[in-house]
C-alpha cells in the first residue's frame, strides 16, 4: 500500500520574510499543489506564515517534492525581487498513529494563532483549515495582487477551473481533506482538537496510545527560536492581535519603495530603510523587530539565489543615524 507514512514537514527563516505580499503566497500555495500532484503526494493540511510554513503530508518518498518545492519557490522570490530568499532552516517529523496524526495537523492549523495573526484557524486565507467538514468550499481573496503564472507541471482540469480570482488553486481541490476527515472521523472532533489548550494531557493521551513515539507538541511542532509562552497566551486569547507582515509589507513595496524611484525593497540602502523602519514605528506603532523584519533582505550575488545578508544592523555599510532622518520619516508616512 502506497503513501501510508505520515510526515509533517516545516522551513522557517530567522532573519526577513519568504513571502511578502499575496503574489507570493499564491505562487507557493500553487507550486505546492502542482508539485504534490507530480510526486503523488497526498496534501493532509498547511499553513503558510510569513516567515515559515507547514505541511501535513502523506506519503512514502517526501525528498523530490520537499526539495524542488523550496527550489521552485527560491528561484521565483530571486528573480521577482533581486535578491536571494533569507537564509532558511528546515526540517522533517513523522507522526505514527491516529492521535499523534490529528494532533499534528491540529497544531499546523492553529498556527496562525499561536503567531497572534488571527484568532481561529478559519479566518486564515493561506491554510487548508477551511477544507475539511466543508463541502461548499469557501474561498478566501485579499488583496488584488496580479498572479504570475509559470507551470511546468501538467495541471488537472479541477485545478484552472477551481481558483479564485487572483489564480490561487482552490486547497479543496489538492488537499486531501476526505483522508484528514477520517482521521478526525467528525467534524465534532476537529473542532475539538483545534480549540482545546495545548498542555501535558496531550502528550500523556499521545504515550497512552503508544509510548515508543515521542509525543507531538507546541514546542517539536514550531520552528527553533519561536517564542512558546507567547504562543500559549496567543492561543488563549491572551494577547492582542499582531498588525500582518502582508499588510507592512505591502505599503513598503507599493508606497515607500517607489517614493523613492526604486522596484525593489532590496534596492533599498540603508539610510532609506532607516527612514522607512521610522515610518512603520509612528504609523502602525510596530515592534523595531517586526520593521526590520519586512525590510531585511539577502543582497543578490553571483552566485544565484544564494547571497549575503543586507539589513538595518549592518551600519558599516553607512555608519551612525541618517541626517534629517526623522522629517524624511514623517515625509514618507505622507507619501500615499
Amino acid at each position: 500500500m502506497k503513501n501510508t507514512c505520515v510526515y509533517h514537514l516545516c522551513v522557517s527563516c530567522k532573519k526577513g520574510l519568504m513571502f511578502r505580499g499575496r503574489q507570493d503566497y499564491i505562487r507557493f500555495i500553487n507550486n505546492m499543489a502542482l508539485l504534490a500532484y507530480k510526486y503523488h503526494i497526498r496534501i493532509l493540511a498547511f499553513a503558510v506564515m510569513s516567515n515559515h510554513y507547514h505541511i501535513g503530508i502523506m506519503t512514502d518518498d517526501f525528498e523530490k517534492f520537499f526539495k524542488s518545492l523550496k527550489v521552485s519557490y527560491s528561484n521565483y522570490y530571486y528573480h521577482k525581487y533581486g535578491a536571494s530568499l533569507p537564509r532558511t532552516s528546515s526540517f522533517v517529523q513523522e507522526a505514527i498513529g491516529n492521535l499523534h496524526i490529528v494532533t499534528l495537523i491540529a497544531y499546523v492549523l492553529r498556527n496562525p494563532v499561536h503567531h497572534g495573526i488571527v484568532g481561529h484557524p478559519f479566518a486564515y486565507p493561506y491554510s487548508s483549515a477551511g477544507c475539511c467538514f466543508s463541502y461548499n468550499g469557501t474561498l478566501y481573496s485579499i488583496g488584488h495582487a496580479p498572479v504570475i503564472k509559470r507551470v511546468t507541471t501538467t495541471a488537472p482540469s479541477e485545478y484552472s477551473s477551481n481558483s479564485d480570482r487572483e489564480g490561487m488553486i482552490d486547497p479543496m481541490t489538492f488537499v486531501d481533506f476526505r483522508m484528514t476527515e477520517t482521521l478526525f472521523t467528525s467534524s465534532g472532533r476537529l473542532m475539538y482538537f483545534l480549540s482545546r489548550y495545548s498542555g501535558p494531557k496531550w502528550e500523556q493521551e499521545q504515550r497512552k496510545e503508544d509510548s515508543s513515539v515521542k509525543p507531538i507538541t507546541l514546542q517539536s511542532v514550531e520552528c527553533q527560536g519561536i517564542d512558546i509562552e507567547a504562543c500559549m497566551k496567543n492561543e488563549k486569547g491572551h494577547s492582542s492581535l499582531l498588525i500582518p507582515d502582508q499588510l507592512l509589507c505591502e505599503w513598503i513595496d507599493g508606497k515607500a519603495v517607489p517614493h523613492y524611484g526604486l522596484t525593489s525593497f532590496a534596492q533599498l540602502d540603508w539610510e532609506q530603510r532607516t527612514e522607512i523602519a521610522k515610518a512603520l514605528r509612528s504609523r502602525w506603532k510596530v515592534s523595531e523587530e517586526q520593521a526590520e523584519r519586512c525590510l531585511y533582505f539577502r543582497a543578490k550575488s553571483s552566485a544565484g539565489p544564494s547571497g549575503t545578508d543586507g539589513n538595518l544592523a549592518h551600519k558599516e555599510k553607512r555608519p551612525g543615524p541618517a541626517p534629517h532622518s526623522d522629517s524624511k520619516a514623517r515625509k514618507l508616512q505622507a507619501a500615499r
